[in-house]
């Protein structure tokens, strides 16, 4: 009786090898500048500590390549050299500049990594708190221009035009980061798995057969989801008021900045994108963004494969065609 159980047992596994047992790891550090969970579902350990630490490992060759708060990166070095030579940089860093000019086009420079040369007047750390003056903001503005960031192809070369000039890559490189994470524990045969950084995810493969459940964040209530979605192989990001902010004289002041005031944007509480790549979703969140409700939502009805859930300054919720008049739960697949 006993070696029937057994054999029976062997005769299932080799019959359905997909149904084999799988177990949910989780792995949580804090890189470039955010929180990292790292999810993955499956049946060897051993497999999926290899993939955590080549995640994180991806995650830290890329803060030291497009970090503007590292010194000595090449980033730091675009910034150094603003307004007086171009500076050549590594193939992927290119590439990322490049994504980030292509959005800023798109939304009319609402998403622009120019923004960092205004960083410094306004302050969001507990305790130094800052508005800057309109005077400090207008001063500083001129700075602030997408068009103003040289791209050489052939030589892969970045030069800011002005010198006093900042790119930062923080609305976008997170998003490559998790790409190219995802990317290594994919080679490595880890192929069900949620990576998250911050407001950036992708969602890869399934839960138990399943696409995997995630919850959207209400930006007014952290004990309420405005929805769920079931999601496999795609990736989703979302921007909001209420991660950095602070509160003076009665005004919450945030840090998704408009490009072309210098203030805060305000046509919007959260934007959420889901996409096909986490570069674009974590781009296109900020855009949407700034832009608001209106200009947002058509900008991701102009673009194929995007969809989003936008919250408008009074709290209403606009979401995408693809998406209804609310959560279609099997995005993705």
């Amino acid at each position: 009786m006993r070696k029937t159980v057994i054999l029976l047992f062997i005769l299932y596994l080799i019959l359905f090898p997909s149904l084999s047992f799988a177990r949910v790891f989780e792995k949580n550090t804090v890189l470039m500048g955010t929180d990292i969970e790292i999810i993955i579902s499956h049946d060897s350990e051993e497999k999926v500590n290899t993939a955590f630490d080549a995640a994180i490992g991806e995650f830290k060759r890329i803060e030291n390549e497009m970090s503007e708060w590292i010194e000595g990166t090449p980033v730091s070095n675009i910034n150094q050299k603003a307004g007086k030579e171009a500076v050549v940089v590594p193939e992927e860093l290119f590439k990322v500049i490049a994504t980030a000019q292509k959005v800023s086009e798109l939304s009319n420079g609402a998403f622009d990594i120019s923004w960092a040369s205004m960083r410094g007047l306004w302050k969001f750390g507990k305790g130094e708190e800052r508005v800057p003056s309109p005077e400090e903001i207008r001063q500083r503005l001129p700075l602030v221009n997408y068009k103003n960031i040289e791209l050489d192809e052939v030589k892969r070369t970045v030069f800011l035009k002005k010198e006093g000039m900042a790119i930062g890559l923080g609305a976008i490189a997170k998003g490559y980061a998790v790409d190219m994470a995802m990317q290594k524990m994919t080679n490595l045969g880890v192929k069900n798995a949620i990576i998250k950084a911050g407001g950036d995810m992708r969602i890869q493969g399934t839960k138990d057969g399943e696409p995997w459940d995630v919850g959207i964040k209400h930006p007014r209530d952290r004990k309420k989801l405005l929805g769920k979605l079931n999601l496999s192989n795609i990736s989703i990001s979302t921007s909001g008021d209420y991660e950095r902010y602070f509160i003076k004289d009665g005004v919450l002041y945030h840090h998704i900045m408009d490009p072309k005031t210098g203030y805060p944007s305000r046509g919007c509480q959260s934007v959420t994108i889901l996409a096909p790549d986490t570069m674009t979703s974590d781009a296109l969140s900020t855009a949407v963004f700034v832009l608001g409700p209106e200009d947002g939502m058509r900008l991701i009805k102009s673009l194929s494969g995007i969809e989003g859930i936008i919250v408008d300054s009074n709290g209403h919720v606009h979401y995408s065609p693809g998406l209804g008049k609310g959560v279609d739960r099997r995005k993705g697949q």
